[in-house]
């Protein structure tokens, strides 16, 4: 190790550790000042903090080239790259929003930093005592921490946090080596540290790795809400007229082995208009949230909400049947569920009391793969107006056929 750990000089590397834990700070800090602030974002302003620390006690072991030293300086400046870990294993916590049993490895790190800092104070600065309890204390939170990345459960971060896991347990190898060195040197002038050059390349190399994987995962996390926003309603989190229509289209185009029927559901809130000129917009989001939501959990997982303007919902259902009238049945007794859902809704009005609201439903059904998709919208948008105009609150469809559409109250 030292043959290796002499190819390059200590200052040196303090310097560059110094400027590169700077550089990723400056880095995180930028990112957390111009992100929204959510919660996790706290998670991106610790990483910054962390690396702060860290390059601080860096220019800390600089001073003595500058013939500024004081008493303590080396403790000083361990404590701050220790507190620098530290802050890393919370950011790592909060952004991915993992308070699990990693933490408790903070019980035993904050033991050995008591014990190092009674020690050195008592006997000196004495590298076998510093190397041990820093290095070990900086293991077991690095360690934690790679935990806690490999146990990122979202699929868009997975990969990154994993990659940076990885980096993170080569670096608590790399300081289980510094360790084993000076129990198997008990002889070592404790004056100097042979092991430092050897710590501070494997910390100049790992933090040029593990910076950019947080970065990748800060990246697959725009990425994945990038999506998101493109799919989803940006008010009440269902899916918006782009998905809806992309998916209609597939599977109103394409046959199956199986007799299958393909539903178009379209919901209207009854008066909405009057929500908002009596109770404002404030109250009208609140119904359109809360429509979403009921709608949403009265629905098959394997059928399709979407939001496709203004007060109007579509649903896509699909039901494998030997007939037509089977199905009718089937998508009928969906409809109505939903329609129930909404009328049994209540919200809070902010003058007191509550508003309770009725939908209209037109739906169509069509076999699947026979019929375009914007013909089989037009029969249940012909559906919706029918509903309307016959007093609303209620559901009437229609059974798609090419040459007419034969329509009928439920």
């Amino acid at each position: 190790m030292t043959a290796f750990a002499s190819i390059l000089h200590a200052g040196t590397l303090l310097v560059v550790n110094a400027i590169l834990a700077l550089l990723s700070a400056a880095i995180f800090i930028v990112l957390y000042a111009t992100r929204p602030k959510v919660a996790a974002s706290k998670g991106v302003l610790l990483w910054g903090l962390g690396y702060g620390a860290i390059a601080l006690g860096f220019c800390i072991l600089i001073l003595p080239a500058f013939k500024v030293e004081f008493s303590y300086f080396v403790l000083l400046a361990n404590l701050l790259i220790d507190a620098g870990t530290i802050l890393t294993l919370f950011g790592v916590a909060i952004y991915l929003q993992r308070w699990g049993w990693e933490l408790w490895a903070l019980l035993p790190a904050a033991i050995l930093g008591c014990i190092e800092i009674v020690l050195v104070i008592a006997g000196g600065e004495s590298y076998r005592v510093m190397v041990p309890l820093g290095a070990g204390l900086r293991a077991i939170v690095t360690i934690a921490t790679a935990i806690a990345l490999w146990r990122c459960a979202d699929d868009a971060r997975q990969m990154a946090a994993r990659l940076a896991s990885v980096f993170h347990l080569v670096w608590a190898a790399m300081l289980g080596l510094r360790i084993i060195w000076w129990l198997g040197h008990p002889i070592a002038d404790t004056a100097m540290d042979p092991t430092s050059t050897f710590g501070l390349l494997s910390r100049l190399l790992l933090t040029w790795a593990i910076t950019p994987s947080y970065l990748w995962m800060l990246t697959r996390e725009l990425d994945a809400e990038l999506i998101r926003q493109a799919r989803q309603d940006p008010l009440t989190g269902v899916a918006n007229r782009r998905v809806i229509w992309a998916e209609g289209e597939k599977w109103a185009g394409t046959g199956s082995r199986k007799r299958q029927y393909l539903a178009v559901l379209i919901i209207d809130i009854d008066h909405f208009k009057a929500v908002n000129d009596n109770w404002g917009h404030g109250v009208g989001d609140e119904v359109l949230v809360g429509v979403a939501h009921s709608l949403a959990q009265h629905m098959r997982d394997e059928d399709l909400l979407a939001r496709i303007g203004g007060e109007e919902f579509m649903a896509l259902v699909r039901h494998d049947g030997p007939s037509i009238d089977q199905a009718t049945d089937a998508i009928r007794a969906i409809a109505e569920r939903l329609r129930q859902a909404i009328e049994k809704d209540a919200f809070p009005l902010p003058s007191g009391g509550n508003l309770v609201c009725t939908a209209s439903i037109g739906y169509a059904i069509s076999l699947r793969g026979q019929y375009q998709w914007k013909d089989i919208v037009e029969a249940a948008d012909g559906a919706l107006y029918d509903a309307k105009r016959n007093g609303r609150n209620q559901v009437m469809g229609s059974v798609y056929e090419p040459k007419a559409v034969h329509a009928k109250a439920d």
